[in-house]
């Protein structure tokens, strides 16, 4: 029988190292969800699968592993609810918050903080209640909220006294650092961030001891201590080449970009503000590629180049109302006086486990019931009642309703030649390109085996046909050597519109005729 701590140090081996080497990240969380399922370990299969999510969030290029990783840690969450996993539920959560908040996606990143900050007052769990709480602290510094920020943060900091986590002490204490920088209370910045730096030695963590450096030389300069700040900026962008950090590179360049062109260095100003931007979009930061676009405006406008100044500040303020639209302020006012309330509320021990219980069984029983296990999107189950229900309301309001019927070309190849794991992991990205896809209001899910299902409310003809080829088009065109070198997946797509069809079932039979047909003829295709 395998033992249950050798998957464990496998498992904490490849979250250590997953920020120094992805590759071996990603090999070492293999093996440990290899040799879990081998042992039945249901616990060391939930880690592995976030640990192999957490490695591909450090791909520079995490656009392109966004979907794949997302729905990694989503099933990884769902086995953790399924089997009252609540240490590693809250370390689903902080993972999943954090990925939306890095692509911008503040509404999302928003409920699953506010998620995790409720499950941690009913632990009491102080690591997870300060994370939640500089998370949440981030997404009102992302608007411009300032002073909401601090008060997160610092209420955060009150907890500091309890835990022994230093690597989380860094980290609060340069989202205070930074709190303080937006306010323009400078010396109280430098102070917290000259300790975070202390901290970050002192664990040797060099993405936090970059960070710390660029917001130090931002206080410094602000300071008007114009030769520190160049030193410090320069300090931490040499370690961020070095990790190869794209957000890191983004800010560090920000910062220095800002500084040159504030003494007038125009060639200078131009290198980092151009080098910075690449970096920013690689990283799909938006909240940072705007803030470039805007220096780059200036910085055209300064030397005269006015056509240039123009095109840059129009993007600029598109991008700028894009961030801003994720969250509004009176979703955030709401949310905070829900957490508020829920805190007072939650101070009763009693009330505090009875609610715990009563949250986990309902999570289990919803998830069980209406959601598949291995892709973490509606099961059968899920799908006939969420699609009845539209169903029936798109005929009473005589709009229109679509079904996609997709079926995974030659997927029996795939298990018998590569293995049922390799086979899982297909259909697991498979419902992640699927639902990138599709619209928020679109119903994805998996019919059984390798069969998929989309309801399209309110297409048919043409724009139910460029669904079906956008997402025929997705599968095609995924890497798939990622999970297997010798991997070309594609799939089929039969399409049905509503007519005179009596039920949901009768809509989906016909979709599946048309899935039929696509598949006599050749595969790899769409048929109406």
């Amino acid at each position: 029988m395998l033992s249950h701590s050798h998957i464990d140090e496998i498992n904490l081996r490849a979250r250590q190292i997953s920020l120094q080497s992805k590759e071996n990240a990603l090999l070492l969380s293999e093996q440990a969800c290899q040799l879990a399922i081998q042992a039945e370990y249901h616990l060391g299969y939930a880690q592995g699968l976030l640990n192999h999510a957490r490695a591909l969030a450090q791909d520079p290029f995490f656009e392109d592993s966004f979907e794949e990783a997302i729905a990694l840690m989503r099933h990884s969450l769902m086995l953790g609810e399924e089997h009252g996993f609540q240490p590693h539920i809250v370390d689903c959560l902080q993972e999943i918050a954090g990925a939306y908040y890095c692509q911008c996606e503040y509404d999302l990143a928003l409920q699953y903080w506010s998620y995790c900050l409720d499950l941690s007052l009913n632990l009491s769990d102080d690591d997870a209640y300060i994370q939640a709480n500089i998370g949440i602290g981030q997404i009102y510094f992302s608007h411009d909220d300032f002073v909401a920020a601090l008060e997160h943060h610092r209420q955060a900091a009150e907890y500091i006294p309890r835990i022994k986590n230093d690597k989380l002490i860094v980290s609060l204490l340069i989202n205070l650092g930074g709190d303080y920088l937006s306010l323009l209370q400078y010396d109280e910045a430098l102070k917290v961030l000259q300790d975070g730096l202390l901290h970050a030695k002192k664990i040797d963590h060099l993405e936090y001891i970059s960070e710390t450096l660029c917001l130090i030389g931002q206080a410094q300069w602000a300071l008007g201590q114009l030769e520190l700040a160049q030193c410090s900026l320069l300090s931490a962008l040499k370690i961020n080449k070095k990790l190869k950090n794209q957000w890191c590179l983004a800010s560090n360049y920000l910062a220095l970009g800002k500084i040159s062109l504030a003494v007038r260095d125009d060639l200078l100003a131009s290198k980092y503000l151009k080098q910075g931007l690449l970096h920013a979009q690689r990283r799909n930061a938006a909240n940072l590629v705007f803030q470039f676009e805007e220096l780059i405006a200036k910085l055209a406008e300064l030397n005269g180049d006015f056509k240039l100044a123009l095109a840059y500040f129009k993007r600029f303020h598109l991008g700028q109302q894009a961030v801003k639209n994720q969250l509004s302020p009176y979703k955030l006012q709401a949310m905070k006086m829900q957490l508020e309330m829920e805190s007072a509320r939650l101070e009763n021990a009693d009330l505090r486990r009875q609610r715990a219980s009563q949250h986990r069984e309902i999570q289990r029983v919803e998830r069980l019931a209406s959601y598949d296990g291995l892709t973490g999107i509606l099961n059968r189950r899920g799908l006939e009642e969420q699609g009845c229900e539209l169903f029936q309301r798109q005929r009473i309001n005589q709009q229109s309703l679509s079904v996609l019927m997709i079926d995974v070309d030659h997927f029996k190849r795939v298990n018998d030649g590569c293995g049922h794991p390799v086979g899982d992991k297909v259909l697991r990205q498979i419902a992640a390109l699927l639902k990138s896809g599709c619209r928020q209001d679109d119903l994805v899910g998996r019919y059984g085996g390798e069969e998929f299902v989309v309801l399209l409310p309110n297409h048919e003809g043409v724009a139910a046909i460029e669904v079906g080829e956008r997402l025929r088009g997705l599968v095609a065109a995924w890497i798939w050597s990622r999970i297997h070198p010798e991997l070309k997946i594609t799939i089929s797509v039969g399409i049905a519109s509503i007519v005179d069809d009596a039920s949901l079932e009768a809509l989906l039979n016909r979709s599946d005729q048309c899935l039929y047909q696509a598949k006599q003829q050749g595969r790899n295709r769409v048929v109406v």
